[in-house]
């Protein structure tokens, strides 16, 4: 695993779980006068935890796939 697949899947598990724990306190609060933050236990901390590794793989697998797809083009951007 090279460099940038590393980065990609780690900045996607950090950027995932936080995204993650957002929603949940969105479900968790709703309805509730006082907004509390919270965190998933037991089986739904685990849960959360794997969805979140595998989307950060597939998102570092599908990255990687279209570099390598595109490396060969250069891409220029359009002028309007």
């Amino acid at each position: 695993m090279d460099n940038t697949t590393l980065i990609i899947t780690g900045a996607g598990l950090i950027v995932g779980f936080a995204e993650a724990m957002i929603y949940y306190n969105i479900g968790a609060n709703k309805g509730k006068e006082n907004f509390q933050i919270q965190t998933p236990k037991g089986t739904e901390l685990l849960e959360t935890v794997g969805i979140v590794i595998v989307t950060s793989l597939a998102t570092a697998a599908l990255s990687n796939m279209l570099e390598k797809k595109f490396s060969n083009k250069i891409v220029t951007p359009a002028i309007a």
